[in-house]
C-alpha cells in the first residue's frame, strides 16, 4: 500500500460526550477548504421499539414523519433510530459539511486470505494481510474505506508504479476479484444520481416564502379575500413550476449525456470474453477495437498505438497519437497525468487503433466510475468545492427578519387596542393575522423573480441559454472576465504566414521558396493520420504537410515503436521517398517532436521541430542563422506561433530503434522557421474593447502556447500597446526569471491610445505558463496576491489549473466570469462567479449559461443584462417592501379610529397598483452600454437604507397630515354611536373619512414609489423605453384620479366616505403632487449631494476597501516599477 495515493489520510478522533466509546472523527476532502466532521452511529434497539411504538399510537403518521425528515434532515432522520458508537461499528456515518448534515450507509464486505493479497484489491481497500472485513460508503460520488479507525479515499492505479509493475498485473486473473472490487468500487458507469420530482418540488416549497404565502392564503380565503389569493397563488405555482423545471433539467440533460455503456473484449486467460463496460474493474485488460469507439476507463497503453480525439479533455478536437509503455523504461514510475502520452482516458473517443506485428492493442484498465478524468469533471459539477452566495439573496431574509419583528410589534398594539375597546377575541385574532401578513409581502417571491424572468426572455431572444437563473443577477457584478483563447478569442486552427529556410549564414528573404531540406522536414515531421480517407491533425501539421507538397501514405497497421515502417512520405518530384520507421510525439514538456525517415536510396534520417529556442539548443552553433535571435525575437514580437525546423543524417552505425531520443535530437542541423498566425474572431476586439471601457479586466487562460497567447491579447487589446508586458518563467533550479516584452505602438500617439483605453488602470500586464504558475504556488506563494492583480495571459494550463486560477482570483473577492467552448473548462466554468459555455458538449452542462452565438459577444451582453436584472430586482424589491411597509403603518393608525380598509381597497392596492407595477418594474430593460460602476448588490448599502427611512417617514408624514386635514373640515363627522353599534354588530369595516383619504393617499403614493424607483440610469433604460411601466402609470393615475373626484356611489364597492368639498379633493391631490416631489428629491439628493454620501459613509463605519484586490492595487501603485523586475527574487 502507497502513502502517496492516499487522499484522504488520519483523522483525529475526540470523545464527544462523556459517554465511554463514543467518538466523533474529522477528515479532509481534496481541495475542500476544510475538514469535515464525521459521527458514526449503529442501529439502537431501544429507538427501534420506541418507533414501532409510536408507529402503531399514532395510525402510521411517525413512519411518515420519518421519511419526509429523510428530504430535508438527515441528521434527524438517522437520530431517530441510531445512536453514535465506535468507528469500527458503525453501520451509518453522519458527515458535517458548511453546517449541513449529510447521512451515509456502510457496507461491509467480508474477505478471504488470499483476497488481502492480490495487489489491486489490497491496494485500492487500503489492506492488511491481517483484515478480514472492509468497510466502505460514498460520500458525493468519493468511495472511502474505514480502515483501523481511520478514513482513507479508496485509490486507484496510476498513481506510481513502476511500468514493470504495470506490465505483471496485466498478466493477473482480475475475474477471481471482480465481484468484490466492483463491491468497493461500484460500477464502471458515470450514473449521475437523479433525486425524484417531489424532492424538488419539496425543496422550493418548504422554505419560509413559500409556507409565508400558504399561511397567507388560507387567512385571505378565511377573510373572504379570495380574487388576491389566487392570483398569489397561481402566480406562486408558475414560479415554482419554472424554478423546479430548471434545476430537475439541468441534472436530467447531465445524466443523459454521460450514461453510457458498451461492450468490450476483456482478456480471461489465453482468450478473450466480452463484458459490458460497466463490469470493468482496475487490473482489467481490454483489447481496443480498430474501428471507432468511445473509451469508458482511464487505462495505459500496452501495446499498439491509437489514436484518440480529446476534445473532451483539451477542447479541440484534434487527433492525438498515443503510444505504448516504453519498454526501455521500466522501472520509470507510471502516473496518469504525467505519462498521458501512453494513458487513455474516459470520454474520448479512440478514432483508430494501430496493432504491432503479430499483436493486438491492448489497454490496462487504470481507473474507473468517477476516478477517471471525465468522471472528476462531472463529479466537480455535482459537488463543487464552494458554493457560489450572493448577499442580496441572504439579505432578503434579514428583512424579513426586521419585518417580521415589526410585525410583532404591530400585533401587541392590535391586541393592547382590542382588549381596551372589549372587541370580541376571535375578531382580535382574525386582526392580528391580518397584520402580519401585511407586514410581510407574501409577494415577495414573486418580486424576487420577476425580473430575473423577463431577463432570461431576453438573454433566450439574443442566442443565451441560462441553466442557473438567479446567476443572472451574480453577473451584474462581475469584475473580470477570463477566456479561453483557441474557439473563444481565435477561429479554429491557424494559417501559414511564411516559411524562412537558413541560407549561407542568415535567414533566406520572406517569400523566398523552402530548401528541400526544410521541405523535408515539414512533410515527415508530424503525427498525421488518416482517418476515413481524410488526413486529421494537429493544424500545425497539416499546414506544413500541405506547404510541403509531400504526399503521405500511411500503412494499414504498425506499432510506431517496434515495426520498421508506419508510412512512406513522397516528395512532389517523385524521384525519391522516404519510410517513417520511428516516431517521437510532441511532449509538452520536451516543446519538441521528431521522426526517423528512412531514404530509398538508403540511410536514416532524424526529422525534428518544435519551440525555436528548444531546437536552437540542440543544434550545432555553425548551423544557426547569425541574424536567428533577431528574426525569431520580431515575429514572436508581433505574436506569430514560429515552429523551428532541423534535421540531421544519422550515423550508418546507429540503430534507430534503440538510439536513446536524446541521444538521437542531438547535434541537428537548423533549416528554418515556419511561421504561423493565429486569426481572431471578428467580434473579439469590439468585445474586449467594450469591457475594457467598463473596467472590467480581461484575463487570457489556454492551454495553447504562450508566445501565441500573448499575440492574440496584443491583437485583441487585452494588453494595450501602451502597457508593459512582462513574461515569468520558472527555471530549473526554482528560480523565477522575468523578461520584458517590446511592442511599440504604430500609428497612433501615446496620448490617443490612453484615449482608446480609459477603462484600463493597469499598466503592467504578466504572463506565464501552467509549469510557472504551479511553481509560483509552491515556492513563491508570496508573489500570488501581485499575479492576480497584474496576470493577464495564463498558457499552457491544464483544466485543474484553470479552476485553480478562478480559485486564487475569488480569493482576492474578484466576481468572475469564465468563457470557454471546451469540456476542459467545465470546471473552472463551474467554479467561476458566473460561467459562460461556447459549446454544445459537456461545457454547456457546466456552465449556468451556454451561447448559441460561439464568440465573446456575448459576454457584454450577458453583463448588461445582469447589471439591468440585478437593478430591477432591487428595484421591484424595494416597491414590494415599502408597499407593505406603508400599507401595515396606514393600518395601524386606523386602529385608532376602529376601522380597516375594506376588502376592495385592499384589492385595488395588492392587486391593480401593486402587482400591476411589480411585473412593469421587472421588464424594464438594460441599458445600451455596460456600466463602469457596478449596480449594488446589497440591501443594507447606506443608500438604500437611507432611502427606505426617508421614504417611510415622508410617506407616513402625509398620510398623517391627509387624516389631520380632513379632521378640520366643517363637514367632517367624527366617531359616532352608530359605527359603534356596527362594530358590536361584527362589521369591521365602517367607511369613514380617515379610511377614505388614508387609502387616497397611500394609493397615490405606490405609484409615486413605482415611478421613483424605476430611475433607471445607468443601468437600466429611461421610463418612457418601458411600454408596460407607461400603461401601468397612465392607468394607476386615471383610475386614482376618477376615484378621488366622482362620488362614492360611483365606486360602491370601495365604501369611501363621501368628500363633500371639492376643493379639498384639490387639497388633497395638492398634497399628492407635493408628496411625489419630495419623493423624487430624496432619490436624487444621494446621487447628487457629495456631502450626504460621505456623512453616510461615515455613519456605515467603512474602513477602506471591501475588496481585497482594490488593497492590492493600491499597493502595487505605491511599489511603482519595483515589480516586475528582473530579480523578482528581491521582492
Amino acid at each position: 500500500m502507497r502513502d502517496e495515493g492516499t487522499i484522504y489520510t488520519a483523522l483525529s478522533g475526540r470523545t464527544s460526550s462523556d459517554r465511554e466509546g463514543v467518538m466523533r472523527c474529522t477528515f479532509e476532502r481534496e481541495g475542500a477548504d476544510e475538514s469535515l466532521e464525521a459521527v458514526p452511529m449503529k442501529m439502537s434497539f431501544l429507538k427501534f421499539v420506541l418507533m414501532i411504538y409510536g408507529s402503531i399510537i399514532s395510525l402510521g403518521l411517525l413512519p411518515l414523519f420519518y421519511l419526509l425528515t429523510g428530504y430535508f434532515s438527515p441528521w434527524l432522520k438517522v437520530w431517530m433510530l441510531y445512536s453514535e458508537c465506535l468507528l469500527q461499528e458503525a453501520t451509518q456515518l453522519l458527515i458535517r459539511e458548511h453546517d449541513k448534515w449529510l447521512s451515509c450507509k456502510i457496507i461491509t464486505i467480508s474477505l478471504e486470505e488470499k483476497e488481502c493479497q492480490n495487489f489491486v484489491l489490497s491496494n485500492i481497500a487500503q489492506l492488511s494481510p491481517f483484515d478480514d472485513t472492509v468497510k466502505i460508503f460514498e460520500y458525493k460520488l468519493e468511495r472511502y474505506v474505514i480502515s483501523h479507525d481511520c478514513i482513507r479515499r479508496v485509490t486507484t492505479l496510476g498513481c506510481g508504479e513502476t511500468f514493470r509493475k504495470i506490465t505483471e498485473l496485466a498478466d493477473t486473473d482480475t475475474h477471481v476479484y471482480r465481484e468484490k472490487l466492483l463491491t468497493v468500487l461500484g460500477r464502471n458507469i458515470l450514473d449521475v444520481p437523479l433525486k425524484p420530482l417531489i424532492w424538488f418540488i419539496l425543496t422550493e416549497v418548504l422554505t419560509f416564502f413559500y409556507i409565508f404565502q400558504l399561511f397567507s392564503c388560507i387567512v385571505w380565503y378565511n377573510n373572504k379575500y379570495e380574487m388576491y389569493a389566487t392570483v398569489i397563488i397561481v402566480m406562486s405555482i408558475m414560479s415554482l413550476s419554472s424554478t423546479t423545471y430548471f434545476a430537475r433539467s439541468a441534472i436530467v440533460n447531465l445524466r443523459k449525456s454521460v450514461l453510457f455503456e458498451s461492450e468490450v473484449e476483456v482478456r480471461k486467460g489465453d482468450k478473450f470474453v466480452k463484458l459490458p463496460s460497466g463490469d470493468l474493474v482496475p487490473g482489467d485488460v481490454v483489447r481496443i477495437p480498430e474501428t471507432e469507439s468511445l473509451l469508458t476507463f482511464d487505462g495505459v497503453l500496452l501495446s499498439g498505438c491509437v489514436i484518440v480525439d480529446e476534445a473532451m479533455l483539451t477542447g479541440e478536437s484534434v487527433p492525438t497519437l498515443k503510444n505504448s509503455i516504453p519498454r526501455d523504461s521500466l522501472g520509470e514510475g507510471y502516473w496518469s497525468d504525467k505519462n498521458d502520452v501512453n494513458t487513455l482516458f474516459c470520454g474520448t473517443t479512440c478514432l483508430q487503433a494501430r496493432p504491432p506485428t503479430d499483436g493486438e492493442v491492448l489497454c490496462l484498465v487504470t481507473r474507473t466510475r468517477f476516478d477517471t478524468k471525465k468522471g472528476e469533471t462531472i463529479r466537480f459539477m455535482l459537488h463543487p468545492k464552494r458554493r457560489q452566495t450572493f448577499k442580496f439573496y441572504g439579505e432578503a431574509i434579514t428583512y424579513v427578519k426586521i419585518m417580521g419583528f415589526l410585525g410583532f410589534c404591530g400585533v401587541i398594539y392590535y391586541i393592547v387596542d382590542g382588549i381596551l375597546d372589549k372587541q370580541p377575541a376571535g375578531a382580535v385574532f382574525i386582526g392580528c393575522l391580518d397584520l402580519v401578513t401585511i407586514a410581510i409581502a407574501p409577494s415577495l417571491p414573486l418580486a424576487l423573480s420577476i425580473a430575473v424572468t423577463y431577463a432570461i426572455r431576453r438573454l433566450k431572444g439574443k442566442g443565451i441559454k441560462v441553466t442557473l437563473p438567479n446567476s443572472i443577477n451574480i453577473a451584474g457584478k462581475i469584475k473580470l472576465a477570463v477566456f479561453d483563447k483557441t474557439g473563444t478569442l481565435t477561429e479554429e486552427g491557424l494559417t501559414l504566414h511564411c516559411v524562412r529556410s537558413s541560407a549561407d549564414g542568415n535567414f533566406a528573404v520572406e517569400g523566398n521558396s523552402p530548401h528541400d531540406e526544410t521541405m523535408l522536414v515539414m512533410g515527415t515531421c508530424h503525427s498525421l493520420s488518416l482517418i476515413n480517407d481524410n488526413t486529421c491533425g494537429d493544424p500545425m501539421d497539416l499546414i506544413g504537410l500541405e506547404t510541403s507538397g509531400y504526399c503521405y501514405t500511411w500503412r494499414s497497421g504498425g506499432d510506431a515503436f517496434t515495426q520498421d515502417t508506419v508510412a512512406t512520405a513522397t516528395p512532389p518530384d517523385s524521384k525519391t521517398s522516404y519510410g517513417i520507421v520511428k516516431i517521437f510525439p510532441f511532449e509538452s514538456h520536451l516543446k519538441r517532436m521528431s521522426v526517423i525517415c528512412e531514404g530509398t536510396e538508403g540511410g536514416f534520417i532524424v526529422c525534428c521541430k518544435g519551440a525555436p529556442e528548444v531546437i536552437a539548443e540542440r543544434c550545432k552553433t555553425d548551423s544557426l542563422p547569425s541574424d536567428f535571435d533577431d528574426v525569431l525575437a520580431s515575429y514572436s514580437s508581433m505574436g506569430f506561433r514560429v515552429l523551428g525546423l532541423a534535421y540531421k543524417p544519422l550515423a550508418a552505425f546507429a540503430d534507430p530503434q534503440t538510439t536513446p531520443r536524446g541521444e538521437l535530437e542531438r547535434d541537428l542541423i537548423f533549416q528554418g522557421l515556419l511561421v504561423l498566425s493565429n486569426k481572431l474572431k471578428p467580434e473579439t476586439r469590439a468585445a474586449i474593447e467594450e469591457l475594457s471601457r467598463a473596467d472590467v479586466r480581461s484575463v487570457m487562460c489556454t492551454g495553447d502556447n504562450l508566445l501565441t497567447a500573448v499575440c492574440v491579447a496584443h491583437d485583441c487589446t487585452m494588453v494595450p500597446d501602451y502597457a508593459d508586458l512582462f513574461i515569468l518563467e520558472e527555471a530549473a533550479d526554482g528560480e523565477l526569471l522575468c523578461k520584458q516584452q517590446d511592442r511599440k505602438p504604430t500609428g497612433l500617439q501615446m496620448e490617443e491610445l490612453f484615449e482608446m483605453y480609459t477603462g484600463q488602470e493597469r499598466k503592467i500586464h504578466v504572463a506565464m505558463d501552467g509549469r510557472t504558475f504551479a511553481g509560483i504556488i509552491k515556492n513563491h506563494s508570496h508573489l500570488m496576491d501581485k499575479i492576480c492583480v497584474t496576470g493577464t495571459i495564463f498558457a499552457r494550463f491544464s483544466p485543474e489549473q484553470k479552476m485553480q486560477l478562478v480559485d486564487e482570483l475569488q480569493k482576492r473577492d474578484y466576481s468572475v466570469c469564465m468563457c470557454g467552448d471546451g469540456a476542459n473548462d467545465c470546471e473552472a466554468l463551474q467554479h467561476a462567479n458566473v460561467g459562460i459555455a461556447l459549446s454544445k458538449s459537456e461545457a454547456s452542462l457546466a456552465a449556468p449559461f451556454t451561447s448559441s452565438i460561439f464568440n465573446i459577444s456575448c459576454v457584454p451582453e450577458l453583463l448588461k443584462e445582469g447589471q439591468g436584472a440585478l437593478e430591477n430586482s432591487m428595484a421591484v424589491f424595494r416597491f414590494t417592501a415599502m408597499y407593505s411597509v406603508i400599507q401595515f403603518l396606514s393600518v395601524i393608525l386606523l386602529v385608532q379610529y376602529d376601522s380597516i380598509l375594506g376588502d376592495y381597497q385592499y384589492l385595488l392596492e395588492d392587486l391593480a397598483i401593486v402587482l400591476l407595477f411589480d411585473f412593469a418594474l421587472g421588464y424594464t430593460r438594460p441599458s445600451t452600454r455596460l456600466s463602469r460602476k457596478r449596480p449594488r448588490g446589497s440591501l443594507m448599502h447606506p443608500y438604500l437604507l437611507y432611502s427606505f427611512v426617508l421614504h417611510t417617514a415622508l410617506s407616513v408624514g402625509f398620510i398623517l397630515l391627509a387624516m389631520w386635514f380632513v379632521q378640520q373640515q366643517e363637514w367632517y363627522e367624527p366617531f359616532t354611536a352608530e359605527r359603534e353599534k356596527a362594530i358590536e354588530e361584527g362589521n369591521n369595516y365602517i367607511p369613514c373619512y380617515e379610511t377614505t383619504v388614508n387609502f387616497i393617499v397611500s394609493s397615490f403614493q405606490f405609484v409615486t414609489l413605482a415611478l421613483v424607483f424605476s430611475i433607471g440610469h445607468p443601468y437600466r433604460r429611461p421610463l418612457y423605453t418601458n411600454p408596460p411601466m407607461l400603461v401601468a402609470t397612465v392607468a394607476s393615475i386615471g383610475l386614482l384620479l376618477m376615484i378621488l373626484f366622482v362620488k362614492n356611489t360611483a365606486v360602491p364597492n370601495l365604501e369611501l366616505a363621501d368628500l363633500k368639498s371639492t376643493s379639498f379633493r384639490f387639497y388633497l391631490l395638492g398634497l399628492v403632487l407635493i408628496n411625489c416631489v419630495l419623493a423624487i428629491g430624496i432619490e436624487y439628493s444621494y446621487r447628487k449631494l457629495g456631502f450626504l454620501q460621505k456623512c453616510l459613509r461615515a455613519l456605515r463605519c467603512k474602513k477602506g476597501y471591501k475588496n481585497k484586490y482594490k488593497y492590492l492595487i493600491d499597493d502595487m501603485k505605491r511599489e511603482g516599477e519595483t515589480w516586475p523586475s528582473e530579480d523578482l527574487t528581491r521582492i
